[in-house]
């Protein structure tokens, strides 16, 4: 009796019970949405019969769509997809703190708006597609040399790019250029990254680290991002689109709020020894003593020697303290 009473249910009822997904839809509705992203405009009859539903219940969704947002009326029978970057974009970047599958949802949504009918290039607000390391290297050099006021950069493996060209690295310094530069942990962790780690480090930029960074990302200025795009071989996207940029740069921002600082050799105020400045930043960072010799070639007796003149230098006992020292004297960023 319980099952026959369920199945006389009203669909609408039914549907309502559904949990919503990352989009903040039940499975109906983004359905819908879905397809309606997929058209420049489209019909209810046609939305209704591409969806397997009937045309009072589609148009009944649609209504729903409309109300939330996500679509809007072009005709009395027709309708039309909002952007996915303008209905979740604003939503996403106030709900930083649970980034990850809002951002994959909003990245799946924008694949479909992006092969609709119509749509433009990088340049105009749009999306460009590169593909492979090499591909990937050249147009991140460009965009870098670009720049006219700020780069901020995810850094987690695998990496493409080599250790930087240091005849852009000091045009870029030259030219005024802020790069703040927020690692991965994991990056700490792997060898044949060391040499990236300790250029960054040594390099004047500034430098974080992350417990752990949910994609690639290049910021340029305010205007152009480049991220990784999850699969097999490497390839990133490149936009100008106003709202996935702001989107971006707040990501970034959020994430290097809460990242641990590293320190450099040009930001300490009582003016460390740079080889001490960089064995402080991998310590503050959470390396142990041993990864630390490893990173910078040295024994484990000369990092812990190294680390207990630096506590003398501020006058602490242990390291907790010294690393509370570093950040209210100056020593890290």
């Amino acid at each position: 009796m319980a099952d026959q009473a369920h199945s006389g249910d009203d669909p609408a009822t039914r549907w309502a019970r559904q949990p919503p997904g990352p989009t903040g839809l039940d499975p109906e509705a983004e359905g819908l949405y879905r397809l309606l992203l997929s058209k420049t405009d489209a019909s209810v009859s046609q939305l209704a019969a591409d969806a397997g539903l009937g045309a009072d219940r589609a148009r009944a969704v649609l209504m729903r769509l409309v109300d939330d947002g996500f679509a809007t009326m072009v005709a009395d029978t027709r309708f039309r997809a909002v952007g996915p970057d303008t209905v979740l974009g604003g939503r996403i970047a106030s709900q930083l703190g649970e980034v990850l599958d809002e951002y994959e949802a909003l990245r799946e949504l924008l694949e479909i708006h992006r092969a609709r009918p119509g749509s433009g290039g990088a340049e105009q607000g749009g999306w460009e597609v590169v593909a492979g390391p090499v591909a990937i290297r050249s147009r991140l050099r460009q965009l870098k040399a670009g720049a006219e006021r700020s780069l901020r950069t995810f850094v987690r493996p695998p990496m493409v790019l080599p250790v930087p060209e240091a005849a852009l690295h000091q045009e870029l310094q030259d030219r005024g250029i802020r790069h703040r530069i927020l690692f991965d942990r994991s990056v700490l962790d792997i060898d044949p990254y060391a040499d990236y780690l300790r250029y960054a480090l040594a390099s004047g930029d500034e430098v974080r680290f992350a417990k752990r960074l949910p994609l690639k990302l290049l910021v340029v200025d305010d205007r152009t991002a480049l991220m990784e795009e999850r699969g097999g071989r490497p390839k990133a996207i490149v936009t100008g689109n106003r709202s996935i940029v702001e989107l971006a740069g707040a990501l970034f921002d959020q994430l290097w709020s809460t990242g641990i600082p590293a320190t450099t050799a040009s930001s300490s105020a009582e003016r460390l020894d740079e080889d001490d400045a960089v064995l402080l930043g991998l310590l503050i960072a959470g390396l142990t003593d041993q990864s630390i010799a490893s990173k910078l070639g040295i024994g484990l007796r000369t990092v812990q020697r190294r680390v207990r003149d630096l506590m003398d230098l501020a006058d602490v006992d242990t390291r907790i303290q010294l690393g509370w020292h570093a950040a209210k004297n100056g020593w890290v960023p």
